[in-house]
């Protein structure tokens, strides 16, 4: 798939070596912490398909996202009622919005509700941390219909910045923060060009610090 951006591509940021090591580290902790309520919640999932047809269909759900300018295949733990997703694809769109679909319980199935409301059906998004696809910290990966909007209306962050699970905008979001996304993407741009890896690492942490904290309270990413 070919999308715009190559005139920005070439000036995209390395990731600092500390932070690297960082993702590698932590989110091969994660994983395994995880994989027991994994586990229990595949099991889950395979009861409930077999009282529920609307339940049924593959287990992951993936669609193209891009990070640092570049589309890669981003996972999910299937959480939508297939009719919901049939429709979806249905209504002449070249991208399915998830977050849309999500905002209305009815499209999920049972065990999706719990997914989503713990953030669980993020977590194959870990094994893009740990090979390298995306980061802990970082501007959240968009479709490719976003992804151009943004470059067309001059946006880089997304073209040089590898894509992140969380970052400052997710956990700061609330209205009464009054922030634009843009803003804050720029802003860790300009902190991965002139901070040191440490600094880089430090503010990373802190954010983590801060998604768990919004992530507990229920607040959303």
């Amino acid at each position: 798939m070919e999308i715009s951006g190559d005139t920005v591509r070439s000036t995209v940021i390395r990731v600092p070596f500390l932070k690297r090591f960082f993702d590698i580290v932590a989110s091969s902790i994660v994983i395994v912490l995880l994989f027991p309520i994994i586990i229990v919640l595949f099991l889950l999932s395979l009861l409930e398909r077999c009282f529920s047809r609307t339940a049924r269909g593959p287990f992951l759900y993936r669609e193209t996202r891009v990070s640092q300018g570049k589309p890669f295949t981003l996972y999910k733990l299937q959480a939508f009622r297939t009719p919901a997703l049939q429709k979806a694809n249905g209504n002449g769109h070249s991208v399915i919005h998830t977050k849309k679909l999500e905002h209305d319980f009815r499209n999920l199935t049972l065990v999706g509700m719990v997914l989503v409301q713990t953030y669980m059906d993020e977590y194959p998004q870990l094994f893009s941390v740990l090979f390298g696809h995306m980061s802990f910290v970082g501007p959240r990966p968009v479709n490719t219909e976003i992804y151009e909007r943004y470059v067309a209306n001059g946006n880089r962050a997304k073209a040089i910045l590898r894509a992140g699970l969380t970052g400052h905008f997710q956990t700061h979001k609330s209205r009464k923060y009054g922030l634009l996304q843009e803003d804050v993407d720029m802003e860790y741009v300009n902190l991965c060009q002139t901070g040191s890896s440490l600094g880089i690492l430090q503010h990373d942490m802190r954010i983590l610090f801060y998604t768990v904290y919004t992530v507990i309270r229920s607040e959303g990413l």
